[in-house]
């Protein structure tokens, strides 16, 4: 059934002509004052089902208003009603949303724009309640999200009101960034449909969608901890989404950014003044970087974004050379761990990062002489060392120097580059030229484990040789029965791709830490859920306790 308006003898076009005349807050309405009673269960389900848009709106902006959100258009008697039950005004704006959704296409023609000028008022209305709605209402995750789905269907007309595409996507990219993952996840899909909505008109905000959500992410990386770590990766996450819909577009954008990256460290390196190294030694700077590292790893043809690959690992060679100093050793394991996960999505493109690997490894100021245990000097823990903060690797760029002299540190640093080592190492171990290419790797792993007597660390240098030697064993065996020379691309792949199936020692090594890895990190997250949650107890129950306090007196 189509809907109407408004009756014919109610008004014309010419009536109101300009959609842009909507009433601002306060304006007089002409009509008479109506007392109207409240709104009820059985109201609701009558406007619902009947043809009345007007209507509809009337007690949608009624429900809207009802939960304190301010919306700027005139006061009326008929959008300022009350709800016979509060449950009510949450309903209306569940069951009104989705009906105006499916009655949309009978408010348009068939070249896709509105029969006339009243129904797109009417429209700017629902769209304009509904985004007051989702933004004030974001404490509810139930009805924000459903909210926000309801807008998939009028994405195809947003360009023809004008005005509201840019606060509907402006909406949509600050709910991307919400702690809540139902509305993230409803927000990022009102941007994808604006940015890839039919051709023709989604040009105009392709380009605010693709930036806007690149942005998004920067304002978020601000800080780096365990509580805003899920959000940045839903974000890293629809940018390599969002970005996968043109890819002609994605490689402009991705340039540019990569670019302004580069632009950044080559300041810093010509002139190392506080405001430069600022500029580089930040968090949004390294999420920004690790971003573009996933989104050109994620389509590494050269017919998508593989010509930017080496772009962006040279800005992250050159981030590591700008800082050398030991104390900045953990921003390094977070661009080599970038780097090496490049080269996994990449098919395995090779990528020098076991030079800087070594240089940790290597270093004397990382030197496990005096440290058993975890602990310097191989006895009890000093009364200093005990008062120095701990350490975690995962959201640290740079440590002090009283947390950089601590046994702890030295072992976790340890620990962190072996295993980055090992994920080094296995991503290449189905390479024909494996033995060869990192034999220097081995040679310097056997000499530490000569020197290093920290027992945790020693077994984990002798597991990595021997694995290692294990696995060049097979490939030289295997390489020996082979009829065809190095030039044999062809065959040479062949051969790796059968490396590959076979697995390795060193493939099953690193799969085994890997998963010890995430069991660690799924535990220390799921730590932190029951004490917010335990805290969010005590602090009710502190109130609650205020509050019979307070009543008593």
């Amino acid at each position: 059934d189509e809907m109407e308006l408004v009756d014919d003898e109610d008004g014309s076009d010419a009536e109101t002509e300009d959609d842009e005349d909507v009433l601002e807050e306060g304006a007089e309405d002409e009509r008479p004052k109506e007392r109207l009673g409240r709104v009820t269960d059985a109201e609701i389900d009558e406007v619902v089902q009947g043809k009345k848009v007007e209507a509809i709106m009337n007690i949608f902006v009624s429900a809207v208003r009802e939960l304190g959100y301010n919306i700027k258009e005139a006061v009326t008697p008929q959008s300022t009603r009350k709800f016979d039950d509060p449950a009510l005004v949450k309903n209306a704006l569940r069951k009104i949303s989705r009906r105006l959704g499916e009655s949309l296409p009978s408010l348009l023609n068939k070249s896709g724009s509105f029969k006339n000028t009243t129904s797109k008022i009417q429209i700017r209305r629902f769209l304009t309640a509904l985004v007051s709605a989702v933004t004030e209402g974001s404490n509810d995750a139930v009805l924000v999200s459903t909210l926000l789905q309801s807008l998939s269907p009028f994405v195809p007309v947003l360009h023809i009101l004008k005005g509201v595409t840019k606060t509907v996507l402006k909406t949509a990219l600050h709910l991307c960034t919400s702690g809540n993952e139902v509305i993230r996840l409803a927000a990022y899909g009102v941007v994808r449909a604006i940015a890839t909505r039919a051709a023709g008109t989604r040009t105009m905000y392709q380009s605010t969608s693709f930036k806007g959500v690149f942005l998004a992410l920067v304002r978020t990386a601000h800080h780096y901890n365990i509580h805003n770590l899920p959000i940045l990766g839903f974000l890293m996450s629809c940018v390599v989404d969002l970005y996968a819909t043109d890819m002609e577009a994605a490689y402009q954008h991705t340039f540019v950014y990569t670019r302004q990256l580069a632009i950044y460290l080559r300041a810093a390196l010509q002139q190392q003044s506080q405001a430069n190294v600022r500029a580089v030694f930040n968090w949004q700077y390294l999420q920004a970087l690790r971003t573009w590292g996933l989104v050109v790893s994620s389509f590494p043809s050269p017919a998508q974004l593989g010509p930017l690959i080496h772009p962006v690992v040279q800005v992250a060679l050159g981030l590591m050379d700008l800082f050398a100093s030991p104390r900045m050793f953990p921003m390094h394991l977070h661009v080599i761990e970038m780097l090496n996960h490049i080269t996994s999505r990449a098919n395995g493109v090779y990528i020098p990062v076991s030079s800087y690997i070594l240089r940790i490894l290597t270093s004397p100021s990382l030197t496990l002489e005096n440290v058993k245990d975890g602990f310097s000097g191989g006895k009890k823990r000093t009364r200093d060392e005990g008062s120095v903060d701990k350490v975690d690797l995962q959201f640290t760029m740079r440590v002090k120097k009283a947390q950089f002299r601590t046994g702890d540190y030295k072992i976790m640093v340890w620990k962190e580059t072996l295993y980055l080592l090992t994920e080094h190492l296995a991503s290449h171990s189905v390479s024909i030229g494996f033995p060869e290419a990192f034999w220097p790797v081995a040679s310097t792993l056997r000499k530490l484990k000569k020197d290093v007597k920290v027992p945790r660390i020693h077994s984990q240098l002798s597991t990595i040789v021997k694995h290692f030697e294990s696995t060049a064993q097979a490939i030289q065996t295997k390489r020996n029965n082979v009829n065809f020379g190095p030039c044999d691309m062809m065959a040479v792949k062949s051969f790796e791709d059968n490396l590959k199936s076979e697995g390795n020692p060193l493939v099953h090594y690193h799969a085994s830490l890997r998963r010890d890895r995430m069991s660690d990190f799924a535990a220390k997250q799921q730590s932190l859920q029951e004490r917010v949650t335990l805290e969010g107890t005590l602090s009710d129950k502190d109130a609650r306790n205020k509050k019979t306090r307070s009543s008593r007196q």
